[in-house]
């Protein structure tokens, strides 16, 4: 391990070191707020751990997220093709001229 650490640039080690930090701290606010929160929902009422529910949250933000990326890329992905499709019309029309 030692000599893994001594590999490390300083920015790496910086890195690891912030990362670690993070680590701690995402532990230490998970075992602080485990306690139990209701969640009303329009028919039923559910009891869960406000960590449990940061988490849920946390993914649910991260699958709409990239949901509206992946159409956002889509429609690019069609302008491209659209303008790749007009260069070609207009140096096929170069050609003949």
């Amino acid at each position: 391990m030692k000599d893994y650490w001594l590999g490390l640039t300083p920015w790496k080690k910086l890195k690891f070191v912030i990362s670690l930090l993070v680590g701690i701290f995402a532990i230490v606010f998970a075992v602080v707020n485990w306690q139990e929160t209701p969640i009303n929902f329009v028919f039923f009422e559910i009891t869960i751990s406000t960590t449990l529910l940061i988490v849920i949250c946390l993914f649910a933000g991260y699958i709409v997220s990239n949901l509206l990326e992946f159409r956002r890329f889509k429609d690019k992905d069609f302008e491209i093709r659209r303008l790749k499709q007009q260069i070609e019309e207009l140096m096929h029309r170069d050609r003949e001229l």
